[in-house]
């Protein structure tokens, strides 16, 4: 038998012969969309390959889109792509966002298989410069990413949308892990239309031939009984705040033993409900607020004492006491400084600091890596630390070991002067130097994870457990890819370590469970095939919703067209509006970078959209009420869309009732500017198009951009300038500049000349002239100066009580962490944890 895979479209000896990825490469084409669960090493890319090139065989006119979640996995793709098929090199491109729009628009015509970030492909789409019409796979690497508003979720069903008049169209979707529970891997499932799943295990016979063993150890550490000084110190503190919570009737369940981050974060959000609900009736909860905001970061701090550590203790310490010290400083910050305990705490951890006392795990860390290379020089090691700002430090300490050559590895994120973040050319070139061997060791945060083409290593060492399956198997997957692996995972005993490490090997268990049985369901026809039938959408393809940029700023539109033209500003193309927008047959969608507003949908009407999380932000910073003047000014009719839930006003951020009331009354009462509340960016997506449906459709109008300090095309200003005469609309407005060719002509042109333009009649000529010709009374100039004056000391009044309001009634609203992010809630350039915020 034949020990590599012959096709025409494969390089001959490119790739071994695996029974389990033929069989996976023809489900695919038999059952539809399918989900392939396997770990690390068992040739997903592989599969993807042989299934490219069966498809191409049969219909090489049409194209294939492989997604990654980062640049370098991409063009990792296109390197193996190139590798194990026959097709030239130059129709397997990289698209990237570097390239010109002109450039990006040639690779595509001009590619049989194009590898990209889902960030292009979807910003291409919404802003009309490519289809995805003539795609007929579409491949998501890293696919347990698709969830809520990444990516890969719109480009999925925008796809899948043409791929309903199309049954050859496949998505295969690819990931290690998709995570633990059923509720998880439906949702996967929904979000990119999966008709069929495959999971391959290690442990399969048809697998276990190809594959290499890990073999995973435990090596567990016992803390300083100074160390548990310190503890016992920080849980009194933590133990007296939970006595107070039960009282007034909260934290019933909560032992100061073992806090639960995720319990902690419940007790803030009904302790925030529960002030909109009592507000003065119940003033203990204002008490009650900073003390949660308190257990949190004395919490956060227990878990870096067991997990990290007298350095990282020490670090966070000083900036709770720098905090502190700070004028209007959160009461937490304070609570916690001149707590008793906790400053006995503190000068326990300052001693040991002065004595250079660390964690063990440290020291048995230097000791597993000096005995690895002792015993083979050449080996790579990676050591996964969950915590960025201890990675630095812990690449130190391993380099002052003579056979260590260490390299610290983070994102790319800038934290601080100090803590600067690796560009993605940097964090190539570092892999690049791991591989050659300039470094043994690479010391990582959780952006090593994924995403990038780290090399296999021999050894992986975690510094501490992690309480997720997707990362476990993610770093697991580091190592044993051509020879077998070895995992070491570093414990302190009685710590939160050990519940960590156990809560993932339970979630992963999980994870198995729940796709052998989802798989079996699926194979028999009865379950996940009908779940693209749940996803209907609005329309078959955003291929016609947009507008190149190069067209000009003004659509006339008129009923025959039945189009509604809305501009949008660039930076809405991050939201989920845009995409909802395409799917409307209808609507037609110009970005443009926008001096005011978010949403221009008529010749006088602007829109604001704002999350009531970020309309919160732009009150408490000062930006909001400048944004509202500049609409005012330079549109007659705008309003403000506030996306959520509008009781969410009232506890996503310690703020008093009574300002975010005022703040809204102002925007009716004095700015006079409309408040519209949705659920959702669907919703919001709808009120948009029905006004702008509203404005435009009819009335044979034009949309009018007006600008804020900056102007537009010389053209445009010419054009604002006469719109300013009485009765004259953008149409006319054209039509003039047209027939006398500039404005100083418009200006001396008798009243018969102006008869002679089309839409000019007597009544609209003599009503320009007058405007043009009659003095300017003196009088009225100073009336309309003061009338001026008033309205900006009126802005200014208001500027000034809003701000003593909410600096009076906001002292606790930095106290509240920020919102804890999810298992799947990844960022596109890395996946890596930090320690809580402090302020």
């Amino acid at each position: 038998m034949d020990t590599h895979v012959t096709h025409p479209l494969l390089k001959p000896g490119s790739v071994e012969r695996r029974l389990y990825q033929e069989v996976i490469v023809a489900q695919v084409e038999e059952k539809g969309n399918t989900l392939v669960v396997a770990p690390t090493a068992l040739g997903k890319t592989v599969i993807a390959a042989m299934l490219c090139a069966r498809m191409l065989e049969k219909n090489p006119h049409q194209k294939i889109l492989f997604l990654a979640p980062t640049k370098p996995l991409a063009v990792q793709h296109q390197t193996r792509l190139r590798e194990f098929l026959t097709l030239h090199p130059e129709t397997i491109n990289v698209l990237t966002g570097a390239l010109s729009p002109e450039k990006r628009a040639q690779v595509w015509n001009e590619s049989s298989i194009i590898t990209a970030t889902p960030q292009t492909i979807e910003n291409d789409l919404l802003t009309g410069k490519s289809t995805l019409q003539d795609v007929q796979l579409l491949i998501f690497d890293e696919a347990h990413r698709s969830v809520k508003e990444y990516s890969y979720v719109y480009l999925a069903k925008v796809f899948w949308n043409l791929a309903k008049q199309d049954q050859h169209k496949r998505i295969l979707a690819l990931t290690a892990s998709p995570g633990s529970s059923e509720e998880e891997i439906q949702d996967i499932c929904k979000n990119l239309f999966i008709q069929h799943i495959v999971v391959k295990t290690l442990q399969d016979e048809d697998v276990k031939p190809y594959v290499n063993d890990i073999n995973v150890e435990w090596k567990k550490v016992t803390l300083p009984n100074e160390f548990y000084e310190i503890k016992n110190y920080l849980q009194k503190f933590l133990h007296e705040q939970l006595v107070f919570f039960k009282k007034i009737g909260y934290a019933r369940n909560m032992h100061s033993n073992f806090i639960r981050r995720t319990d902690l974060l419940q007790l803030q959000s009904q302790l925030r409900e529960d002030m909109i609900k009592y507000g003065t009736t119940k003033p203990q909860l204002y008490q009650a607020v900073s003390r949660a905001a308190a257990v949190m970061k004395v919490s956060h701090a227990v878990t870096l004492l067991e997990s990290q550590g007298i350095h990282a203790l020490h670090e966070y310490f000083e900036k709770l006491q720098h905090n502190s010290k700070q004028v209007g400083s959160p009461k937490a910050a304070g609570l916690i400084a001149n707590h008793e305990d906790v400053k006995k705490a503190f000068a326990l951890e300052e001693k040991l600091h002065t004595l250079n006392v660390e964690h063990p795990k440290l020291a048995l860390l230097k000791q597993i890596l000096q005995k690895q290379f002792d015993e083979n020089p050449e080996s790579r090691v990676l050591v996964f630390n969950h915590y960025r700002d201890s990675v630095g430090f812990v690449t130190e300490e391993l380099n002052k070991v003579p056979t260590i050559q260490a390299a610290r590895f983070i994102g790319q994120a800038t934290k601080s002067v100090k803590d600067k973040g690796l560009s993605q050319k940097k964090q190539i070139a570092l892999l690049e130097e791991f591989r050659e061997g300039k470094h043994n060791v690479l010391v990582a945060s959780s952006v090593a994870e994924e995403g990038l083409d780290i090399p296999s290593v021999d050894l992986v060492i975690f510094y501490e457990p992690v309480p997720s399956e997707i990362r476990l198997i993610q770093r697991r997957g580091r190592t044993g890819r051509k020879a077998e692996g070895r995992v070491i995972i570093l414990m302190a005993e009685k710590t939160m370590d050990e519940g960590m490490y156990w809560a993932a090997k339970r979630k992963e268990k999980n994870m198995h469970e729940t796709l052998q049985r989802l798989s079996t369901i699926t194979s028999k026809g009865s379950k996940h095939a009908g779940i693209h039938a749940s996803n209907e959408t609005r329309a078959t393809s955003t291929t016609s919703n947009t507008i190149e940029k190069g067209q000009s700023t003004l659509f006339q539109h008129t009923e025959e067209s039945e189009n509604i033209f809305i501009f949008a500003d660039t930076r809405e193309q991050a939201s989920s509006v845009l995409r909802e927008l395409s799917f409307f047959p209808d609507v037609r969608v110009h970005t443009k970078t926008l001096e005011v507003g978010d949403f221009v949908i008529g010749p006088d009407v602007v829109i604001e959209r704002k999350t009531t999380e970020d309309f919160l932000s732009s009150v408490i910073d000062g930006r909001l009420l400048g944004q509202l003047m500049n609409m005012s000014q330079a549109y007659a009719r705008p309003l403000l869309l506030l996306e959520g839930k509008p009781e969410d006003l009232f506890t996503l951020r310690n703020m008093h009732e009574n300002a975010i009331i005022g703040m809204l009354s102002t925007i009716a009462l004095t700015y006079r500017i409309p408040i519209f509340f949705t659920k959702n960016a669907h919703e919001t997506a709808k009120y948009i198009r029905l006004m702008a449906k509203r404005e435009q459709l009819g009335n044979d109008k034009e949309i009018r951009l007006r600008v804020g300090r900056k102007g537009f095309t010389l053209n445009e200003q010419q054009q604002f300038l006469v719109e300013s005469l009485p009765g004259i609309g953008p149409t006319v407005a054209k039509t003039l500049l047209e027939h006398f060719g500039s404005i100083q002509k418009i200006v001396n042109a008798s009243k018969d000349e102006l008869k002679e333009v089309e839409n000019i009649g007597p009544k609209k000529a003599q009503t320009i002239l007058d405007v043009i010709t009659k003095p300017y009374e003196k009088d009225t100039r100073k009336k309309n100066q003061q009338d001026t004056h008033n309205k900006e000391n009126e802005f200014k009044e208001l500027d000034t009580m809003l701000s003593e309001e909410m600096s009076e009634n906001t002292s606790d609203e930095n106290e509240l962490p920020e919102k804890e992010l999810t298992e799947n809630e990844w960022n596109e350039n890395e996946v890596e944890e930090e320690d809580l915020p402090l302020d």
